[in-house]
Formats: C-alpha cells, structure tokens, sequence
C-alpha cells in the first residue's frame, strides 16, 4: 500500500499531541522539516537498509590524465556513499570470462591516499592499470591513471533526498512510514522540549519502529551464508 507525506504528518501529529494543522507550531511547512531532516540527515546515522544498497557502473579511460572523475563526470548522484563499499575493475588481459574483474581498494583518507602517491604530480604517473581509488568529496581518483579503457563498479549505499514541498510526495517504500514519522516527531519533541513523561513515550514508539524496520533487514540477510573477508 502506498504511503505518503501526509500519513507521515498524521502519525507526527498523534504522537505528539499536536493535531491542529493550523497551529504555526505544527504546520505542514513545520512537520516537513522535522520528516526531511529524518529522512535525509538523521536516518543516515541511525539505519543501515538493505533497499539503500546501491551499484555505480562506469567508465574510465586514457583520455583523463589527472585520473579524476567528478560525480557529473560519471553520472552519480550526490546522494551515493561509500558506506561499507567494495569497488571491482575489469581486468585488461582476463585468464576467462569467469575471472574478468580485480578487487580496487577504496580510501577515503585523502592524506593517506596521496601519501602513497603523491600529490600534484599526473605529469610524471606512467599510465597503467590502476589499483587504488580516493573516494572523497564527490571525486573519484584513480591510481595509478588509465592506460586503456576500464569498466569500474562500486556497490555502495546511497542517502535519501529531501521530501518536495510540493503536492502529497510518495515514501520510497511503505514501511517507512511509522518509523520516519516517530523517529522525526522525537527530534520535535526534543527541540520543543517536552516534558520527560512524553519525551519517554514517544521514544519508546521510535525505538520500537526502528526495531522493526532493522528486524526487517535483518531477515532479508540471515539468509546469506557469512563468509571471511581475506
């Protein structure tokens, strides 16, 4: 069933106490900064989902010579992360078409990835295949710089953009919605300070639709056999 801003704001209003939609402490344009800053600030921190799982696929070759690619440069989306990311690039002589990509090592420490590369100095790196790539900002850099064509995929997760203030926006998924609607309505009633008896109550209802919705992810990976990462 489909879920909207609007059923998020009714959820916010009951728990909160806060039912009058025309009181300037609980307005619409109020209620959607609460649900927008859950959803796109706090939320980050707080979960990690398995539908935020996410791929980036694309192409670096010999014509970039600094071996920067922007997010413009490669069609990514500002709100894509490296969060628990692993990246592949084909390899230029594959042994089979069963063992055609090589694992790249991700660094999001720039004073780490340059201590090992250097800084400023594309003009005397020797094109080869490359190895390592600086995740930073909304770069990428490849090292060392491209002697041919690649294909680089890098599975990361991505953050959720803001609710338009436009219209009654749809959730991305539908159980979403209790969880956003508590977890925004206790930042409100943090910020409004409410008084310990209901600041209690209604982070007991956000600890317990954060629990379902992690229950729920948690499901989708049990099923998966854990294998060690060496």
């Amino acid at each position: 069933m489909t879920k909207f801003v609007s059923d998020c704001f009714t959820i916010m209003r009951v728990a909160l106490g806060r039912r009058n939609e025309n009181d300037p402490d609980s307005s619409d344009s109020v209620m959607l900064n609460y649900l927008n800053d859950a959803v796109h600030i706090t939320m980050a921190g707080d979960v990690t989902l398995f539908e935020l799982n996410d791929t980036l696929e694309f192409t670096i070759d010999e014509t970039n010579t600094t071996g920067v690619y922007t997010f413009n440069d490669v069609g990514a989306s500002d709100n894509f992360r490296t969060i628990s990311a692993q990246a592949f690039i084909t390899l230029t002589d594959p042994p089979s078409e069963s063992v055609s990509w090589n694992r790249l090592r991700i660094f999001q420490d720039p004073g780490l990835f340059f201590q090992e590369w250097g800084v400023n100095n594309e003009d005397v790196l020797i094109p080869g295949y490359p190895t390592q790539m600086l995740f930073y900002g909304t770069e990428f850099t490849f090292r060392t710089i491209p002697n041919t064509s690649y294909d680089v995929k890098i599975y990361g997760y991505k953050l959720n953009p803001e609710f338009s203030t436009e219209g009654n926006p749809e959730l991305p998924f539908d159980f979403w919605v209790r969880y956003l609607a508590y977890l925004a309505a206790y930042n409100y009633s943090l910020d409004y300070r409410y008084d310990d008896n209901a600041l209690a109550k209604i982070k007991e209802g956000y600890m317990r639709e954060k629990s379902l919705l992690l229950g729920r992810t948690h499901n989708q990976l049990k099923t998966q056999r854990g294998f060690p990462r060496f």
